[in-house]
């Protein structure tokens, strides 16, 4: 045995920054797509360029670097790019605020939030190194750069000659406090508190006067027609009237339509074009007119008489007093109501407008049974989550809004012709390509001869993210990646963004390349904060990774990720990291005991066969075993919480607390060599491999301790490199009871030590052990493995207990046994 002993603590600050820069040194996690083993392709989901990770990341990226470490030890070639999405409107709100400089200057804009989005992607880098993330920082991809570009838009191209891509003035959901259009994933429902104004209008032919309920009265410029239901009994003397439009002198159509909601207000509703998907509905089936009141800034346009110019708050305001004062409101209600707003940004949350502007289209409805059949052939974790992008996709009646009014994003390849909306796309040759800084291949429009007109509008970033699937197998670029990373393996990703990320990539692969782009995909839910809410900076519940990771280190952190589970949102608390921490320090512990009779041990030179295995190797063993089955089953369905649940129960309560305190005599008495020998080789396999088990969950400790005790042994450079373990093969089961039972009576003797405060190193001169049936076979062979553990200087098995020779009596339980000590 080696003098040899590990550090006395483990410095988890030192322990990480040397093996990041090991690890990156040694390229240990570069992938090598001519390996001649399996590959396991993941699509990363490139998170946005905010420049910093959140809790919400630190979840989704441990889980998603988990399953990578352990195929790779499973024999797997594990393809791990990570990406980052580059595009969108914070960009451009952090470069106006931080550079000053305007999105007119369109060039020097656009330079600024390269460079911005570049700083923020070095310092997200540094992040998910803190975190011990194993991706290839060589197979890096960014959704700003040309190469990406040009996939994008080769497959805009691709889908406008297909004919699933047009051009057209449709009311789109448009967020005026952003400036941009909206599609239907990026927009939901909040209630907030309101009110039902009850409006009065005259009947033209001067029979009276309707009351519409409505929470928008300053929509009333936009009112076309006035509806009722065809069974309301009570406006059967309505159809076919007309109303003057208060204020505005205009005359509407009362129409008749069995969607009208005869429970809500007066049974009497107006439609304004357009205050919701009922009114765009309503407007194409009966051909009415349609009148735009609000502007992109969110302003009333011309068609608003005097109130033009005003904001929409101030309209209603306005509007309400004036049909106040002509007495046309006859009664005003408190209504809670759903509000539709812009959910996607939560620095926005504002109202959204339905606004019928000119915008390019993706056709959706006609893939709907596709997507979902497409969507089946997965293998959903857990199978559940399937529901919601089912749900999503059949409820969807709008095709996609593609283009966005932004500046920082892809550009979109065509030009249109300004009297008719005809598009001219560009060569694939020229891409990637900005037809704002390009001339048309054609002077006038082919169709109608109008003026050609470059699109100034960029892509929604959805279009950018879901095609990442095609950019990792290098679609139309590498034919061998191609095939042999596509379909990707695993799609991890968040629950919330089923209806958009999972739904949109899942459509646009499939109509490309005719295949479902994932095998598997694994969701995971929102980290809440310590008071069980979503965390959110306005209830002062966020806390950042730094936090974490400089009091607990990455380890431990890595294991609060993973004893959340599959699809379910998971609160942060300071109490699973405590424990993980502890569990840290239990390891390094076990480890550091068990050091001096490693270092040197020649494992591979011992043969089972020739071991004498005690009945307690052979229980801890068989134990052991178990664990190693279990681990892989649940790892392989990404059940991390039991993998790791079980693994720490093992090894810190089963093997440290049990079978270690068992066989230190052994290892400190000495024997004899053959029983030396048989528990050093219990300790190797079992730390070894404990290690390799651990390895996915805490890279750093794991490849500490490794490199520390085994790595000269074992000559692998990693433990990260190594196999997963394999069961060792029993032969004797009768040796699991006996060791079991041994275990048991160790234990319920130590418990009563503690339960009566005796130190568990204080001698006992005498114990007698007597069963309630007959003394099991072959425990007295274990009888010096019980007192050396439980430091007896007497231990006999007995039918009676002698009362006068001991100070107390007790009885356990499981096994049933009466005890008699003098201590």
């Amino acid at each position: 045995m080696t003098t040899f002993k590990m550090p006395k603590n483990f410095d988890f600050s030192k322990i990480e920054a040397k093996w990041i820069k090991k690890w990156k040194k040694d390229k240990i996690y570069k992938f090598d797509i001519t390996l001649n083993k399996p590959i396991y392709s993941i699509d990363t989901p490139p998170p946005f360029t905010s420049g910093t990770l959140h809790m919400g990341h630190i979840l989704g990226h441990s889980w998603i670097d988990i399953p990578a470490r352990f195929k790779r030890m499973t024999g797997y070639n594990v393809y791990f790019p990570q990406g980052f999405d580059c595009h969108g409107l914070p960009t451009e709100l952090k470069v106006e605020k931080e550079y000053k400089v305007a999105k007119d200057d369109r060039e020097l804009f656009l330079q600024k939030c390269i460079e911005w989005t570049d700083e923020a992607i070095s310092q997200m880098m540094r992040q998910f190194d803190a975190l011990g993330y194993s991706a290839d920082w060589d197979e890096t991809y960014r959704t700003m750069e040309k190469s990406y570009l040009k996939l994008v838009q080769s497959s805009l191209l691709y889908f406008y000659e297909k004919g699933w891509l047009y051009r057209k003035k449709f009311p789109i959901h448009y967020c005026t406090h952003c400036r941009t259009a909206l599609a239907k994933q990026e927009v939901g429902y909040i209630d907030e508190p309101g009110h039902l104004w009850y409006m009065k209008m005259p009947i033209t032919d001067g029979s009276g006067f309707i009351t519409i309920a409505t929470t928008r009265p300053e929509m009333l410029p936009a009112c076309v027609a006035v509806f009722i239901h065809p069974d309301d009994s009570r406006y059967y003397n309505l159809s076919g009237k007309k109303v003057k439009l208060p204020i505005f002198e205009r005359e509407v159509e009362i129409i008749q339509d069995s969607e009208v909601d005869m429970e809500f207000g007066t049974g009497i509703v107006y439609l304004c074009t357009f205050g919701d998907e009922t009114d765009i509905r309503w407007q194409v089936e009966y051909n009415l007119p349609s009148i735009q009141v609000i502007d992109e800034y969110g302003r009333m346009t011309d068609e608003a008489g005097k109130y033009k110019g005003m904001n929409i708050e101030e309209a209603r305001e306005k509007m309400v007093k004036d049909l106040e004062d002509l007495g046309l409101i006859e009664k005003v209600e408190d209504l809670p109501h759903r509000v539709i707003v812009h959910t996607e940004r939560s620095s926005c949350f504002k109202p959204i407008e339905y606004l019928p502007i000119d915008q390019y289209f993706i056709k959706v409805k006609p893939f709907k049974e596709e997507i979902i059949k497409a969507a089946k052939k997965m293998n959903w974790y857990p199978s559940n989550m399937i529901k919601r992008l089912i749900d999503w996709t059949e409820s969807l009646d709008w095709d996609w809004v593609i283009s966005r009014q932004r500046v920082f994003g892809t550009p979109i390849p065509f030009w249109y012709c300004g009297k008719c909306n005809h598009i001219i796309p560009a060569e694939k040759s020229s891409l990637p390509i900005d037809t704002n800084q390009v001339p048309p291949p054609v002077d006038k429009c082919p169709k109608c001869g109008g003026q050609i007109k470059p699109t100034k509008d960029v892509c929604d970033c959805w279009i950018d993210s879901s095609v990442t699937p095609l950019a990792i197998s290098k679609w139309g670029r590498n034919d061998e990646y191609f095939k042999k990373t596509y379909p990707s393996t695993m799609r991890p990703q968040g629950y919330e963004i089923i209806r958009t990320w999972a739904f949109y990539t899942i459509f646009r692969c499939l109509k490309l390349t005719n295949k479902p782009c994932f095998k598997d995909l694994l969701i995971n839910g929102m980290v809440a904060g310590t008071d069980g809410r979503k965390m959110s900076k306005s209830y002062g519940n966020v806390v950042a990774p730094e936090e974490p990771l400089e009091k607990y280190g990455a380890d431990a952190l890595r294991q609060w990720a993973a004893i959340g589970t599959l699809g379910d949102d998971y609160p942060y608390t300071t109490k699973e990291l405590e424990y993980s921490f502890r569990f840290l320090r239990k390891l390094w512990n076990a480890c550091r005991f068990s050091s001096p009779n490693l270092i040197e041990f020649k494992f591979k030179e011992v043969k089972p066969k020739d071991l004498k295995l005690t009945p307690i190797d052979t229980w801890i063993l068989h134990e052991f075993n178990n664990v190693i089955k279990n681990s892989k089953e649940n790892l392989e369905v990404y059940n991390f919480h039991n993998a790791l649940t079980a693994f720490r129960q093992f090894f810190w309560h089963d093997f440290c607390d049990d079978y270690l305190e068992a066989v230190k005599s052994r290892i400190y008495n000495k024997i004899n060599d053959s029983d030396l020998k048989t528990a050093q080789y219990v300790l190797y396999f079992i730390i070894f491999n404990s290690l390799k088990i651990f390895a996915p969950f805490a890279p750093f400790i794991t490849e500490e301790i490794y490199n520390l005790i085994f790595a000269k042994n074992e000559d692998i450079p990693s433990i990260h490199l190594s196999s997963w373990p394999k069961p060792i093969k029993i032969i004797d089961k009768e040796l699991v009871t006996k060791g079991e039972l041994a275990i048991k009576i160790i234990k319920k003797l130590r418990d009563a030590k503690s339960k009566r405060r005796l130190p568990l190193s204080k001698p006992i001169s005498t114990v007698y052990l007597k069963f309630a049936d007959d003394i099991p076979k072959d425990l007295e062979s274990q009888a010096s493995i019980i007192s050396n553990t439980i430091k007896i200087s007497r231990l006999e098995f007995v039918k009676e207990i002698p009362e006068k020779n001991v100070d107390e009596t007790f009885e356990l339980e499981k096994p049933n046994i009466t005890v008699g000590w003098k201590i």
